[in-house]
């Protein structure tokens, strides 16, 4: 055996419900395991370039898989798809035999196997003994499991308000943590009788999901708490804070960071799109997703809670949320102690050696029509962007036979605004041949 190879976990779904704290039920479990144990899993082709064996759950497209990584001047790796059992990627993979067989031989010839993915969970540590056991070492880049807490505590918003009391620059919006109905009802309409506009979050939420403004208009309140009521995402306790209003022109502040065992290792800038105050859409990442000084602000706070984090025994890829605000101040939202869904334009970033000098903007849900297909409509549109030197791909694109289809894109240019421009340029020219969602 000789050397190291990594094997590419993208564990999203899993990840969000690994917390005992978060029951979720029906439509929103469902919901989780379908995108991020499904579509999500796709932007990992682009996290590296080292040699890989890739998890991928089954239903990935093999013409798209080999496009990208002919456009990408790459050789594929291979790909181990368990079969489907819960959605649950190494889950699934844990309880498929065929698979695990398939895993060994491709990792035979090397005496050190990486788990790379996108956070640690029980399931992590089983699969990574699993792997000791065929004879190999193997390396986590996450944190090993006796500090597996402090992943779990990092993760939940509490975490903010706790380090917020420690570190001059991390500021937080004023709020308040309910753990009851009574107390939700009465927070709820004096948060909003003082501030006017409040949001109220669970402790783990999901792209949005588990969050909502409350505003003093009529019956607002009353509307929020029938809705909480139903939603499996609302399960106390939930924090309650006053909406900060946004800088115009910025977008929400985001970074990852890598830490170390002995500090941060690195931070890469990025600039959230959202919707209602709260919901993700797409992210500008690198130097240029934000004006100078809101990137100075951002890395100096990602240096300082990086740090902290190190100090409670965390180490591998964790992001923080912000917001900028229109009083010129940062505020922390919350933090993610995983990889965040933007790190796949972090990886493009590293492989090409331009954190300086490019921009990526990705996009989560582009929508399509019904009927969009990736050979018919989509290849050739980026085939010609290929055939020009454009740096553009599909992230994910097995939501295509979904109701309501949706495909993931990002584009690279010397500057956001130059990268926006390839995604509308693609989003029209998709469009253009396969109609505009919404028109039939």
């Amino acid at each position: 055996m000789s050397d190291a190879i990594e094997l590419i976990i993208p564990n999203m779904a899993e990840y969000h419900l690994r917390n005992p704290s978060l029951q979720l039920k029906g439509e929103e479990r469902a919901r989780v395991v379908r995108f991020g144990g499904t579509y999500e899993c796709e932007h990992s082709v682009f996290w590296t370039d080292a040699p890989r064996v890739l998890l991928l759950p089954q239903g990935w497209s093999q013409a798209w898989f080999d496009d990208i990584h002919k456009a990408l001047d790459l050789a594929a790796p291979p790909v181990v798809s368990p079969r489907m059992r819960s959605g649950l990627l190494v889950d699934d993979l844990l309880h498929d035999g065929a698979a695990q067989n398939a895993l060994r031989q491709l990792v035979s010839g090397y005496d050190v196997v990486k788990l790379t993915m996108v956070g640690p969970t029980a399931e992590t540590y089983l699969l990574a003994a699993l792997v000791s056991g065929w004879g190999h070492e193997v390396e986590l880049d996450s944190v090993p499991e006796d500090a597996f807490w402090a992943s779990l505590y990092l993760d939940s918003k509490v975490s903010c308000l706790d380090l917020a009391r420690q570190l001059p620059a991390m500021r937080v919006a004023p709020g308040v943590v309910v753990g009851n109905w009574v107390e939700l009802t009465g927070a709820l309409r004096a948060m909003v009788a003082r501030h006017g506009r409040v949001i109220a979050r669970t402790l783990f939420g999901v792209a949005g999901d588990g969050s909502r403004v409350v505003t003093d208009a009529p019956g607002d309140v009353d509307a929020f708490l029938d809705h909480a009521s139903g939603d499996s995402f609302f399960a106390f306790p939930i924090l309650i804070q006053e909406f900060v209003e946004h800088a115009a022109g910025v977008g929400c502040p985001a970074a990852d960071i890598l830490v170390g065992p002995d500090g941060v290792e690195d931070v890469v800038l990025c600039a959230l799109t959202v919707e209602h105050g709260y919901s993700f859409r797409s992210v500008d990442v690198g130097e240029g997703a934000l004006p100078p000084v809101w990137g100075e602000r951002l890395r100096a706070a990602a240096l300082e809670v990086g740090e902290a984090a190190r100090q409670l025994g965390y180490v591998g890829w964790m992001c923080i949320d912000c917001v900028a605000g229109a009083d010129d101040q940062l505020y922390i939202t919350e933090i993610n102690a995983r990889r965040s869904g933007s790190l796949h334009a972090g990886g493009l970033l590293r492989f090409w050696g331009a954190e300086k000098e490019l921009t990526l903007s990705a996009h989560f849900m582009l929508p399509v029509l019904e009927g969009t297909s990736y050979e018919e409509h989509i290849r050739p549109v980026f085939q010609r962007l290929w055939d020009a030197g454009v740096k553009a791909y599909p992230t994910s694109i097995r939501a295509l036979g979904w109701t309501d289809p949706i495909i993931a894109v990002i584009a690279a240019a010397p500057t956001a605004d130059g990268a926006q421009a390839i995604i509308a340029e693609i989003r029209d020219s998709i469009y253009a041949v396969a109609g505009t969602p919404g028109q039939r």
